[in-house]
């Protein structure tokens, strides 16, 4: 294990880490707010940066996945508690302020505050840029701008972005993650400005915009999407959810001219969000009429299939078998390589494909066949992982269910907070429901479920190894 290198490269990211407090400190500024509570941050953030690479001259500047994995797995930790600090710095306990600024860089939107509005506008934008940094990487950002960084960005991009493997578009990973970026961008400011056509302030869809192509959820308002109570809105909102729960690699050729969406993962991905949506639209006829029922369950359907979290009703009003189905989707989650949370639409997909040709199998020996994935033969290695990633993600989610309702949590509440906090959705069920915030759960659940979003985030293996003895050992 290089730590010198490990040391080194978190000594960088703190040291370009400042450079993300400059919007909302010009926030502040504008709105006449107090300025330190993002100053103080940036420069202890440069302070310890500084500190760490300084004195931390590698002897070797070759970062294997052991140190790609360390970098970004402590280095995202590193990332959130500075980010805390402006919460701390308005009042709120240093528990309160891990929890959000987790739920922030890891997209979950599961959120403390029970009166968004409060808040000041700075810390508003604060929350929003956490989430929109966090949504395609902030490592991955990064890679994109800094050369120094660039230099080993494959290994990690491999552990912070989200799928089965980084899908490189250009030859060398700084363009590829440089490009990824500009998409994002370029879909930010289309965003915002149909947003502010339609009538929202500008505040409001540099908000709206930042956690819903980071597929976050955060608001704000406390009503989420419902406040605005214009379907003209929530039909931008809803493209917009669909696209960042799609692989951003289709997107940047599709920008280019180039039709890539007859891709298996993306054609699985939208019949699984319309076959939903209509049988959730059937189940809602009991609670609306039929143009409300196709409004508030398409929405909420692709709010949570992407992980975003945003609302427009209160879904836990709604039927058993549609609160079911939205459970589901939570695990589901978007598309590699999206900003989307949860198992991944191309795992689900292939554990489909697998187990039906088990039971073909078992049903007749001699049957062979062959499961293809965008016209390729995958391999028993790639389906054994996908099998391994599955088995892993339940018994994380069984462990921490039982934990949490070791602290008095019911049921429902203990299911739905888990999963809604490791597959980064937000929003779950009974007292954590879509008009109830995480407020009144005990500090240490608060914490536990601040952890299953680091590694739901992170996506198990990068977390996980961080855990295990023999990963710091000088050899593999």
């Amino acid at each position: 294990m290089n730590y010198r290198l490990i040391l080194n490269y978190w000594g960088l990211i703190l040291l370009y880490y400042p450079a993300v407090f400059a919007l909302p400190i010009f926030v502040a500024l504008y709105f006449r707010e107090d300025v330190f509570a993002f100053i103080y941050p940036a420069l202890i953030s440069l302070i310890v940066g500084a500190v760490l690479f300084s004195t931390s001259k590698p002897t070797s500047d070759i970062a294997k996945y052991r140190e790609g994995y360390a970098i970004v797995g402590i280095g995202w930790l590193l990332v959130v508690l500075i980010g805390c600090l402006p919460y701390i710095y308005y009042g709120f306990s240093p528990i309160d302020a891990f929890f959000e600024t987790m739920s922030g860089f890891t997209t979950t939107g599961a959120t403390i505050l029970e009166r968004v509005e409060e808040l000041p506008r700075s810390l508003l934008l604060w929350r929003s840029l956490t989430q929109w940094l966090g949504g395609m990487g902030i490592i991955v950002l990064f890679v994109a701008i800094f050369p120094t960084l660039a230099r080993k960005g494959e290994t990690l991009l491999q552990a912070e972005v989200p799928g089965l493997k980084v899908e490189k578009i250009k030859p060398r990973i700084r363009d590829t993650a440089l490009r990824l970026y500009l998409t994002y961008m370029v879909l930010t400011v289309v965003e915002i400005s149909l947003l502010k056509l339609l009538g929202m302030s500008l505040f409001d869809a540099v908000n709206h915009t930042f956690t819903t192509l980071s597929t976050g959820g955060f608001s704000t308002h406390s009503e989420s999407i419902a406040f605005f109570n214009d379907p003209r809105i929530e039909f931008v909102i809803f493209v917009f959810m669909i696209l960042g729960g799609t692989n951003f690699t289709l997107i940047y050729f599709l920008l280019k001219g180039e039709n890539k969406f007859k891709n298996t993962e993306f054609l699985f991905y939208i019949s699984v969000i319309l076959t939903t949506s209509i049988i959730v639209t059937v189940l809602n006829l009991n609670h609306f009429d039929v143009i409300e029922s196709v409004r508030y369950s398409f929405f909420q359907v692709a709010s949570i299939m992407t992980t975003t979290g945003y609302t427009t009703n209160d879904f836990d009003t709604w039927s058993d078998a549609a609160k079911i189905l939205l459970l589901i989707l939570m695990f589901i989650g978007g598309s590699t390589g999206s900003t989307g949370g949860g198992i991944k639409v191309a795992r689900i997909y292939l554990l489909v494909q697998y187990s039906i040709s088990q039971i073909l199998k078992s049903a007749d020996p001699r049957t062979v066949r062959i499961i293809r994935f965008n016209g390729e033969v995958v391999s028993k290695e790639v389906l054994h992982n996908v099998t391994a990633f599955f088995v892993l993600y339940i018994l994380i989610f069984v462990v921490s269910t039982f934990i949490i309702s070791l602290f008095g949590l019911d049921f429902m509440t203990s299911v739905s907070a888990v999963a809604a906090t490791l597959n980064n959705v937000g929003p779950g069920l009974g007292s954590v429901g879509a008009s109830e915030p995480y407020t009144h759960l005990p500090p240490a659940v608060k914490i536990i479920l601040s952890l299953n979003m680091w590694i739901g985030r992170l996506e198990l293996f990068t977390v996980i190894s961080l855990f295990i003895p023999s990963f710091w050992r000088e050899r593999w």
